[in-house]
């Protein structure tokens, strides 16, 4: 018997891109924007970015080769502009209002995270859009949304994290909130964006019908990533708090902790993993204790004890070693790699990932590659970062619209009835289980697609495991009530996870069940998994396999460390991946402060990377396919997403040859930039301050005479070199104030300034309650639920929470007999056989 093909599918790449013919604008600065339309262009859409005279303020922003600044030589600004044509246009007149107006008359898609007062300024508003370019699609990225109490607030990457609840989670207890660091909480949106624009392509394409998408940066946190915080709030009244090192309300060992040469990372929630960890250690004498038999008490009461019982193995061992030992044990275990250790990864270079880009004035430097991959029409760098104004006399001059846009935008099928639901006949085979996967189908269920859950009683999903932490309710009803065969119902993270599916329970270990699966996959047109590699091809159901019974099936798989490379088989979770993509080395307080390395982010950071990128390459991979008539597979390795969003500190590397460190909530563009005390417990508020201006601002709610005239805070530089002594300062006055007070006296000067929101917060919040961050659904077996809402809103296709979380095998009926034309008494007796189980 031959060995099984462990590579990826070999597919020849089409030479139509699935944006191929779409033309973008882009108005945006800094990170959500421009980083939005740069996937986009590597999506194969002419993306024309739109700056002002002096250019995006991210030019004025490093880093620089050697940290001498130059506009066309910002690491900020090259990252996020690759594949782009510049021109510049003056907004602040009619005739750069005009040019931009013809500009969107050419173009499909409209790009843009403008301040709210320069978007009326301009007259580019909603109504005016939809009334001068009903073809178009307009992505709208800002801090909190164009609706809501705080629509017009000021707000950068702190406020965002602050607002999202991420912040509140991260750091150690008895020191501020971290935010999340690198501007990560603006590259996801940015990779949301990107998402939404594609899905109302598919839209656009089926009835004519341009739409404006309001996409808020906290939104997507909010929901995607914290959201997940709220049943452990309603059900057991856990507000959040900050753990440091270690993952809040998991198993031990799950911890970052030092070793020989750095740091590593053990997330071993399995018995047998744990076990496997103890026999690695020699069994220690420790383990019969009974004091340490209790994981969940060893993570959760006395975590620094259970933690120094094996810091001495770490410190015996370097980095590599700990690696190759844990690889072959088959132990989540790996050091958290910094930026010179990213670029140098043997595995992401066996992958060939990296991309190099020689820019004409910053030079030649590697870029993170493609943070999904499209066999069969791959993303790719068409040129790099435009030159100010460099194509501005190109564009500007050209008196009709592009004949990239020659297919007639915005006319398409004259009797088509304008869809509501995005995704609508869009058919999914969900094989995902745990987080992942299900989140990825989540993500094109809520926007109208049919996602089949394929499940089993033998091996169901492990979110439906354990005791629900559903209480019983006040009359005494206890929906759990001892009743274990209800338990796999009653998962509330599970519920968030898989509402607007169905289900089919098909037991995978029998033939019948299996052809029954490729079946089913013969009349849908995405198969999405994150199984381990090799799974796929046991099953038959990998792509070579599907595409001989279905042309244009697409197949998106989510393996953690890629289909290939030294790391293939590797077992990894969420922290794993974040320590080897470099994410953990960033996450923690300044080195001068001697803090240990914090690393954790309370929440599922690469599981949600890799969900929306695979949900990203599946609608690519669909609009390729309506165009082509070919289908294609879509990987989206976790460990390729996550480390895509952080080609800054890669490139911060390569200008300075300076290993980039954990920055705390510093940023030297900002000063000051911190999460103050306030009055209360673990009371924090955001502030940050990002020109003189709004210092200005800033000293006159301080109502201190003397800040103005102080030259230590004369400029933003002195104000960086003396920002402890600033801090001190603005705590002094904090700490009279609740975070709300402190926050409402400083936006109404215009400072941004955000409470540091933990779960119980966002709950209460109007503005969050406003832009249905968490909306309910009628559970058969919970009743009314609260879940995270959908955080991208369309004007005309919106995405909603139609239905809940679907019980085991709910759908076997329809979908055994409607879909696939099997008589009762064939699924009858399949059931008896347990292959419909």
């Amino acid at each position: 018997m031959s060995a099984p093909d462990t590579s990826a599918p070999t597919i020849s790449a089409l030479p139509s891109a699935p944006l191929e013919g779409i033309r973008v604008v882009e108005w945006g600065e800094m990170v959500s924007a421009p980083f939005c339309a740069k996937l986009l262009a590597e999506l194969g859409a002419d993306v024309i970015k739109v700056e002002p005279p002096d250019g995006d303020p991210a030019r004025r922003r490093g880093p620089y080769p050697d940290g001498v600044s130059h506009p066309e030589r910002s690491g900020l600004f090259l990252f996020a502009n690759q594949g782009k044509r510049g021109v510049t246009l003056d907004t602040d007149t009619d005739a750069g209002i005009d040019s931009l107006h013809h500009l969107l008359e050419t173009a499909d898609v409209f790009v843009e995270n403008r301040p709210y007062a320069a978007l009326a300024q301009a007259g580019i508003t909603t109504e005016a859009l939809a009334r001068r370019h009903p073809h178009l699609i307009t992505v709208s990225l800002s801090p909190y949304g164009r609706t809501g109490d705080y629509k017009q607030y000021a707000g950068y990457d702190l406020q965002v994290n602050a607002l999202s609840g991420m912040s509140f989670g991260t750091g150690h207890v008895h020191r501020e909130p971290l935010t999340t660091p690198a501007q990560q909480a603006a590259y996801l949106a940015g990779v949301g964006g990107a998402y939404a624009a594609i899905v109302a392509l598919l839209a656009r394409d089926a009835s004519a019908g341009g739409q404006y998408i309001d996409l808020a940066d906290s939104g997507v946190i909010a929901t995607l990533l914290t959201g997940y915080h709220l049943p452990t709030f309603i059900y057991r009244g856990i507000a959040g708090s900050r753990s440091g090192n270690r993952m809040r309300l998991g198993l031990f060992p799950n911890c970052v902790l030092p070793c020989r040469d750095g740091y590593v990372c053990i997330d071993a929630p399995q018995l047998e993993q744990y076990q496997r960890f103890l026999n690695l250690l020699g069994n220690p004498d420790w383990m019969d204790n009974p004091r340490y038999r209790d994981r969940r008490a060893m993570s959760d009461q006395y975590p620094e004890e259970a933690e120094n019982l094996i810091a001495p193995w770490f410190m015996e061992h370097s980095k590599d070693e700990i690696l190759q030992l844990c690889l072959e044990n088959r132990i989540p275990c790996a050091p958290v790699l910094t930026m010179d250790e990213v670029l140098a990864s043997p595995h992401l270079q066996a992958r060939d990932w990296f991309r190099e880009v020689d820019h004409p004035q910053a030079g030649r430097y590697r870029y993170p590659g493609p943070l999904v991959r499209l066999h069969g029409s791959p993303s790719k760098i068409t040129r790099p970062a435009p030159l100010l104004g460099q194509h501005t006399t190109e564009i500007l001059n050209r008196e009709s619209p592009s004949p990239l846009t020659g297919e007639g935008w915005g006319e398409g099928d004259s009797d088509a009835q304008e869809p509501t639901i995005a995704l609508h006949g869009v058919r999914i085979l969900d094989l995902g289980s745990a987080w992942a996967g299900p989140m990825a189908g989540q993500l094109l269920a809520d926007m109208g697609a049919e996602v089949i859950k394929v499940e089993s009683r033998a091996r169901m999903d492990g979110m439906r495991l354990g005791r629900p932490m559903i209480p019983p309710s006040d009359n005494g009803d206890d929906p759990a009530g001892g009743d274990r065969g209800l338990w796999p119902e009653l998962q509330p993270v599970f519920h968030g996870l898989n509402r607007n599916k169905l289900s089919i329970t098909l037991n995978l270990r029998t033939r019948e069940g299996r052809d029954i699966l490729r079946r089913l996959a013969s009349v849908s047109d995405v198969v999405l998994s994150n199984f381990s590699p090799g799974v796929l091809q046991r099953l038959g159901m990998d792509y070579d396999s599907l595409q001989r019974i279905k042309p244009d099936i697409i197949v998106a798989a989510m393996p953690a460390f890629g289909d290939t490379g030294p790391l293939r088989d590797m077992v990894a979770y969420a922290p794993i991946i974040q320590a080897m993509s470099g994410m953990m080395s960033l996450v923690g307080y300044p080195p001068e402060e001697n803090e240990p390395l914090v690393g954790e982010l309370q929440a599922a950071w690469s599981d949600t990377v890799a969900a929306l990128c695979a949900a990203l390459g599946v609608v690519a991979a669909l609009r390729h396919r309506n165009r082509t008539g070919c289908g294609q597979y879509v990987e989206a390795a976790h460990l390729e997403g996550t480390a895509a969003l952080l080609g800054v500190p890669m490139l911060q590397y390569q200008m300075s040859g300076q290993v980039p460190t954990p920055p705390g909530n510093d940023d030297p563009d900002f000063a000051p930039h911190n999460n103050y005390p306030c009055a209360g417990d673990d009371a924090w508020v955001s502030i940050a301050i990002g020109d003189d201006a709004e210092w200005c601002a800033l000293a006159a709610v301080l109502a201190d005479e003397t800040l103005a005239s102080d030259a230590r805070f004369a400029d933003r530089a002195s104000r960086w070199r003396y920002r402890r002594q600033l801090d001190e300062l603005i705590a002094n006055w904090t700490r009279t104030l609740t975070p709300g007070q402190a926050t409402k006296l400083l936006q109404d000067a215009g400072v941004a300034a955000m409470p540091v929101m933990n779960i119980a917060d966002q709950f209460a919040d109007p503005h969050l309650n406003a832009r249905e961050t968490y909306v309910e659904v009628d559970h058969p077996h919970v009743g009314a639920e609260l879940l995270y809402g959908v955080p991208w809103r369309f004007s005309a296709t919106p995405g909603a929470v139609r239905t809940p979380a679907p019980l085991l095998g709910q759908h076997n009926d329809y979908v055994l007999s409607e879909l696939m034309g099997m008589d009762s008494a064939c699924v009858a007796q399949l059931s008896v056989a347990e292959v419909v189980h």
